[in-house]
């Protein structure tokens, strides 16, 4: 600091020349992060299913069977990737594959074309919250018939 820029309104413009670096900063940061997520978001809408899509199914499968699990997370997404953010999974009102889009639209289709034929169902979770909030969608598969 110069000594003639040593007086309170000098060190109060400094403050705030700071502050607006600092904003400067954040908002630089939170434009880099927006655009990351819209270039995830165009990739999750543009993705398709890799071609041994049921190979991988069965190798997921047989993890779940040898850890003892009677069901095995298939899929996951971020709940805001559904048009209505995962609320018609968490409250169970409507039909919530009416609300998927993207790749989990189509991750849907193949377990009805593949998977369900097979006799597997399917149930749709909410994997994680964060801040009371619904993180991450998961596709659970099951291979186990009701009990009668």
């Amino acid at each position: 600091m110069d000594l003639k820029d040593f007086t309170a309104d000098g060190i109060q413009a400094r403050l705030q020349r700071k502050r607006d670096a600092e904003r400067a900063k954040e908002r630089a940061q939170h434009d880099a992060a927006a655009a990351d997520h819209a270039a995830l978001r165009e990739a999750f809408e543009k993705r398709e299913l890799p071609p041994d899509a049921l190979h991988r199914v069965m190798m997921m499968v047989d993890r779940a069977i040898e850890n003892g699990s009677k069901d095995a997370l298939v899929y996951r997404f971020p709940s805001d990737y559904m048009d209505d953010s995962g609320r018609s999974i968490t409250s169970g009102y409507g039909d919530w594959t009416q609300r998927l889009t993207g790749a989990a639209r189509r991750a849907h289709a193949f377990f009805k074309s593949e998977l369900e034929p097979r006799g597997f169902s399917l149930r749709a979770g909410i994997v994680e919250y964060k801040d009371g909030i619904p993180g991450d969608v998961g596709f659970y598969l099951s291979w186990n018939k009701p009990e009668k």
